[in-house]
């Protein structure tokens, strides 16, 4: 039986405002269930997440450590179990990269809207179903899709912005959590 945890992309522009609190806010959600990474379209190698995302993460309770943005590539994609972009152009760029949408890709907001009507995956564990959340997601996408709202880009603006974008991140992301019985043992 492979015991392997879920793995679990998140994507943004350049991986280091939106897609590192999706990454490190999911991990510590999903604890040992899932192998959470981040990624960008145009990563900005070499920078950090800024301060004012940091300062938004705090509000609730997640620290971020030290960030090295990543390319996000074909491997990665093919890789990952469940891929969870920001906005359209991200899942235009995979589906582009891809040659058609992957099944285990939806916008972060898509995911959660999709919660809402979506069977929970199966499984023993909290691993096991979130490795089955891309299927769940796929299989209600395909009854009734879901609008893919994009997550605005806080990049340079101000402290405002950066804390509505990342209570919209842990808003989805809690959504996801509970409905696929992720925090259970």
């Amino acid at each position: 039986m492979n015991e392997r945890p879920a793995r679990v992309v998140m994507v943004c522009t350049g991986n280091i405002c939106r897609s590192p609190a999706m990454h490190y806010f999911a991990q510590n959600e999903w604890g040992d269930a899932a192998e959470v990474t981040s990624a960008g379209i145009h990563a900005e190698i070499g920078m950090d997440v800024p301060t004012p995302m940091r300062m938004s993460a705090r509000r609730h309770g997640l620290d971020i450590p030290r960030h090295r943005p990543t390319q996000l590539d074909h491997r990665i994609i093919e890789n990952a179990d469940l891929v969870l972009v920001a906005t359209q152009q991200h899942a235009t760029w995979i589906e582009e990269e891809w040659n058609g949408v992957p099944a285990h890709s939806f916008g972060i907001k898509e995911a959660h809207e999709l919660t809402e009507r979506a069977e929970p995956p199966m499984g023993a564990s909290p691993r096991e179903r979130l490795m089955n959340t891309a299927a769940a997601l796929h299989t209600a996408r395909k009854e009734q899709a879901a609008p893919l709202r994009s997550l605005d880009d806080p990049w340079s603006l101000d402290q405002e912005t950066y804390d509505r974008v990342m209570d919209e991140i842990a808003e989805s992301l809690v959504a996801i959590t509970a409905w696929a019985r992720l925090a259970d043992g």
